[in-house]
């Protein structure tokens, strides 16, 4: 699939069960032109009151700091713990240089 510099897919699914557990999956690059729609679907997700936001980044090929800056905010936020699962390389490395692997999970 082919995606503009400033396309990012977002796709979220709702586990209503007694778990309530969100996954938000994105693919493309999260930065200053894509963290917009990024902070809309996390809001979303949010308004949802998971026990846990799964993020999805396995299709994430870059991820800026202000990415970073919008999921600690949601963190913040969230009543719940936030996961981020199937971090390629350069998205573990700026949550690493941030000092926020305690989000990072293998999926």
């Amino acid at each position: 699939m082919h995606m503009l510099m400033d396309e990012l897919e977002i796709t979220t699914v709702a586990d209503r069960s007694a778990a309530r557990v969100v996954r938000v999956s994105v693919a493309g690059d999260l930065d200053a032109a894509t963290v917009p729609r990024l902070r809309t679907a996390l809001a979303a997700a949010v308004a949802e009151r998971p026990e846990r936001l799964e993020l999805d980044l396995a299709r994430v090929t870059f991820c800026s700091s202000g990415a970073v800056t919008e999921l600690d905010a949601v963190q913040r936020f969230l009543p719940g713990r936030l996961v981020i699962t199937d971090a390629r390389r350069p998205v573990r490395r700026m949550l690493e240089l941030c000092d926020l692997t305690d989000w990072l999970r293998a999926a």
